[in-house]
């Protein structure tokens, strides 16, 4: 099923078929335009990029760059930029925070082999030493290649480096952490919640996803069914087709990836809810998984309890339901949060065109579908998805779009039409590579859009559309 299908049907059903075509119309124009101008900032960014050096002093500061700002004589773009100031003035390094927030790399996490799933043993520290090369990879940890074509190589290069060290750090608070619970994990409580958002190192995320989703209780519950699904969707998926043409639309530059795997959990899953079978958008959750669970039966059970229990109800079957539901939700909170963003995306209000929801929800759509795989970084998406399973669950899907939206305001404000907001926020999100800096964002007190958001608000939302649906 297609992403136009998903989110721009009417909810008068004798005009379906018209406003389908309508809406795809609109949206085949805008992205023609986009492709054009993205090819133009392309060449533009290239051109930029080679002169770059000669052009822009860097800031000697520990706050140095989240993104690369490729305008001439414009300041580095940084979460931590007062957000009540324009783009063009960068808060002093005296008035920002101390970012406290560290994350994970490749570490190991033990087990042994006589103990309990839940039994861990502490985090092996590995020192970072001054003869390490200088020189960029072409390819990141994950398999993907590096993002130069959005961030210069030298800014990439100074944040790794900096990242190692925060490395360090994490590990060293889990090991803590976990040798003050007697190795085991501990429940969930605002301190773990703490810990969640500052990453949690790679060789234990597979253990911890596992465990505080409660796809591992369900794994253990059934410990064959995955096997057993498999063998008879080779017999009864009707979603075969449809799957093989996403699986080599998934993730085509990272040559480690394995797609005979992501077939088999996207067969056996459609097998399993079949009032789903396979959507698009499916392809890129469990792709990402397979990429840091150990086993793909993990991903197989993490993807069907993401589905199951943090998504809300019908956003993925036949009817689409809750997508539209989710995506009216989030547009009224922008429509009242935030109308300066809301004047760019749409010309009338909110209450005048809840029917036919603005275009951008194309693309934010994708955004809530996939978990922001492909829109953001791999380390920033890896991080986010931490929060997702420890103790934030689906809000943070909103807070992550509402910081984004906030980061982006000023831009925002000054494109011209919906199809140059649509592109802004098409490409921005590609540049948050500094991880640490875009999490402390979303959770700062200066961001009281994201950081305040509840559950009950969310829910109050939901069911305003809820109840008008059902009638």
């Amino acid at each position: 099923m297609s992403l136009y299908e998903i989110y721009y049907v009417s909810s008068d059903s004798n005009s379906k078929e018209a406003h389908l075509k309508k809406q795809q119309n609109i949206l085949k124009e805008a992205f023609e335009k986009l492709r054009i101008q993205a090819k133009q900032e392309q060449q533009e960014i290239y051109k930029k990029q080679s002169t770059y050096k000669q052009q822009m002093n860097y800031v000697n500061t520990d706050y140095h760059h989240l993104l690369l700002n490729t305008e001439k004589h414009s300041v580095p773009y940084c979460p931590f930029t007062d957000l009540s100031l324009s783009n063009s003035t960068i808060t002093s390094k005296s008035s920002l925070r101390t970012p406290s927030l560290t994350t994970s790399s490749s570490s190991s996490v033990y087990m042994s082999d006589n103990s309990s799933h839940n039994s861990l043993q502490t985090i092996q520290v590995i020192p970072t030493t001054k003869s390490e090369t200088s020189k960029l990879t072409e390819r990141d940890n994950y398999g993907f290649k590096r993002p130069l074509q959005w961030v210069d190589s030298d800014v990439l290069y100074e944040f790794e480096q900096r990242y190692k060290i925060t490395i360090q750090k994490q590990i060293k608070t889990w090991n803590r952490l976990l040798a003050n619970n007697s190795h085991q994990w501990p429940v969930i409580c605002p301190q773990l919640k703490r810990y969640a958002r500052k990453g949690i190192p790679p060789k234990m995320r597979p253990k911890a996803w596992m465990h505080y989703s409660g796809a591992e209780e369900k794994m253990n519950k059934n410990p064959e069914l995955y096997f057993n699904l498999l063998q008879k969707a080779r017999d009864t998926s009707h979603c075969k087709d449809a799957i093989k043409k996403d699986i080599h639309r998934t993730f085509p530059d990272n040559y480690s990836f394995d797609t005979d795997a992501l077939y088999r959990v996207l067969l056996a899953f459609s097998v399993h809810s079949p009032s789903i079978g396979y959507c698009q958008s499916l392809n890129f959750v469990a792709g990402f998984l397979l990429l840091v669970m150990e086993e793909e039966q993990q991903a197989f059970w993490i993807l069907v309890t993401i589905v199951q229990d943090y998504f809300p109800e019908k956003i993925f079957d036949v009817t689409m339901e809750g997508g539209r539901i989710e995506q009216s939700t989030l547009m009224l909170m922008i429509y009242e949060k935030m109308p300066a963003v809301w004047a760019k995306l749409s010309h009338t209000s909110f209450w005048d065109c809840r029917d036919e929801l603005p275009p951008i929800t194309l693309l934010t759509t994708h955004w809530f579908l996939t978990l922001f795989v492909n829109i953001l970084p791999v380390e920033t998406v890896m991080r986010i998805w931490d929060c997702f399973f420890v103790g934030e669950g689906f809000k943070v899907l909103y807070q992550v779009t509402f910081t984004l939206l906030k980061l982006n305001e000023q831009r925002i404000s000054k494109a011209e039409d919906s199809v140059e907001t649509f592109q802004i926020l098409q490409n921005m999100p590609k540049r948050m590579i500094d991880c640490d800096k875009f999490i402390k964002c979303i959770f700062s007190g200066d961001n009281d859009i994201a950081s305040r958001l509840t559950v009950e608000e969310i829910n109050s939302k939901r069911n305003i559309f809820k109840n008008r649906l059902s009638k």
